[in-house]
């Protein structure tokens, strides 16, 4: 069986069969330990993810608490911007009044200024 197909084949066998005899199985076998990290790697995440703090109750407990809290928060905001807005109106009608006050006084400064130049002119004429 020396030809170049079957004498091939009946090596390969011899080789094989070497070996598989070489090798010592009573010995115990090393642990895979890339395996094994990457499997307690898993179990962590699979542990965070199926926490009770993860849990959909719980989220959703937690965002309508959170929900509640914007709502109070947003109408306290709007409580607070409406006096604001309201003070604004009050400033602006305040100075409003101050501004006419301003050209009344004005007004009647140069009346008092004008009936003032008009008495002293009569005045110089006598």
């Amino acid at each position: 069986c020396d030809d170049d197909c079957a004498g091939l084949l009946i090596r390969d066998m011899d080789r094989l069969l070497r070996l598989i005899g070489s090798v010592n199985l009573t010995l115990p076998l090393p642990l895979p330990y890339k395996v094994l990290y990457r499997y307690e790697n898993m179990t962590e995440e699979l542990k965070h993810m199926l926490s009770p703090q993860r849990a959909p109750e719980r989220l959703l407990q937690l965002a309508d608490s959170n929900l509640g809290s914007l709502v109070t928060e947003m109408d306290e905001l709007l409580s607070r911007a409406t006096k604001v807005s309201a003070d604004g109106q009050q400033t602006a009608a305040d100075a409003e009044r101050s501004r006419k006050g301003a050209e009344d006084l004005e007004l009647y400064v140069r009346n008092t200024l004008l009936a003032a130049e008009v008495q002293i002119n009569h005045e110089t004429s006598l």
